[in-house]
């Protein structure tokens, strides 16, 4: 009777399996990050599209507001805000003027001349 069960057993190689088993967790890990890093890469992408469509509005808007500011401070717009009423000048007085005048040193007074330093050398 032992003879029977002996037949009938088919012995299965243990390392063989394993190694098949390793390298096709290995195949499926391969595919599956691959998929994985080009759903991100197609997803960054998009990211950078929409960022370099806000950059180029946020530029335009920048030199609109450029345009803008040009023209309204120009001598024109400005004399003509003032004509409206718009705008207030006060005279400036002779008290609020700060000036500065060079006095002239004599020569040699108070003046920063380059000096040459010989070493001596031993």
């Amino acid at each position: 009777m032992n003879r029977r069960r002996r037949n009938n057993f088919n012995p299965i190689d243990a390392p063989a399996l394993a190694r098949w088993i390793v390298i096709v967790a290995f195949l499926a890990a391969t595919g599956l990050s691959y998929v994985y890093l080009s759903v991100q890469l197609h997803h960054q992408g998009v990211q950078r599209r929409a960022l370099e469509q806000e950059l180029i509005a946020t530029r335009t808007q920048n030199e609109d507001a450029k345009v803008q500011i040009a023209a309204l401070t120009s001598r024109t717009a400005l004399q003509q805000r003032l004509k409206e009423g718009y705008l207030k000048m006060i005279p400036i007085t002779e008290q609020s003027i700060v000036r500065l005048n060079s006095s002239r040193h004599r020569a040699g007074e108070d003046e920063v001349q380059p000096v040459v330093n010989q070493r001596v050398r031993p």
